[in-house]
């Protein structure tokens, strides 16, 4: 009986760490306005900040989106929700942006850093890390 409860144990854990192996090592495709972003999601190194986030995908429709939040409402330091939560999430899965956000919805410091080091990755000026229509258009690269 023991015997069988631990193979049982096993098991679960080992199709569990396939099933997440799986989730963590897929790959986005980027659009041709892309050419300076990465297409590979960020998920990889076993990082806890990201882990938890959802994979950005590239729409038709949208651009970028890593389901949390659909509009373009303007955020910045300060701000909270989960405006916040995609700009975090869309940094580190489409951008090479290190150290990786936590994807937590409050736009600190961290946070204000990472708006400010893509508005001068891509030139959106002025560069201000304020994420208002600009910074939207070349988050979601339409």
């Amino acid at each position: 009986m023991v015997i069988t409860a631990t193979s049982k144990s096993i098991g679960i854990g080992i199709a569990t760490l396939a099933l997440l192996g799986g989730v963590a090592s897929g790959t986005a495709t980027a659009g041709p306005a892309d050419s300076a972003r990465t297409a590979t999601a960020h998920a990889g190194a076993a990082d806890a900040t990201t882990a938890a986030a959802k994979k950005c995908k590239h729409t038709t429709s949208l651009g970028w989106y890593c389901g949390y939040y659909k509009g373009h409402k303007t955020v910045k330091f300060g701000s909270s929700g989960q405006a916040v939560k995609e700009v975090q999430a869309n940094i580190n899965q489409t951008t090479d942006y290190k150290p990786k956000l936590k994807v937590d919805g409050e736009f600190g410091s961290k946070t204000k850093k990472a708006v400010l080091w893509f508005q001068h990755e891509f030139k959106i000026k002025p560069y201000d890390a304020i994420v208002g229509p600009k910074t939207w258009k070349v988050l979601r690269a339409k």
